[in-house]
């Protein structure tokens, strides 16, 4: 029987999956670091919605990585209110 890693290791020589997988991990991250820095500032879903001119929902929709696009100027918007800056990060190898 085969480990989640090793099978995910298969999956990610097809190019189309490991594309997909990339984005996933993404929008997952930006969720995670939105609402990591949200929760440290003591703002509800509501306050950083106002601060950052967007709807409650979609900080929610972002912090869940519901949303299929995030736009960038969203996302720019919102970090702008978290005191945050955007930014790209080097793949992990």
């Amino acid at each position: 029987m085969r480990t989640h890693k090793e099978y995910l290791k298969t999956q990610l020589h097809d190019e189309e999956f490991a594309k997909d997988f990339r984005r996933e991990k993404q929008k997952l991250r930006i969720a995670y670091d939105i609402h990591a820095a949200r929760l440290k500032s003591g703002l509800s879903q509501r306050d950083l919605a106002k601060r950052a001119g967007v709807t409650q929902q979609m900080v929610s929709r972002i912090e869940t990585a519901s949303k299929a696009h995030m736009a960038h100027s969203t996302v720019c918007k919102i970090a702008e209110a978290l005191g945050m800056d955007v930014g790209l990060v080097p793949r992990a190898r």
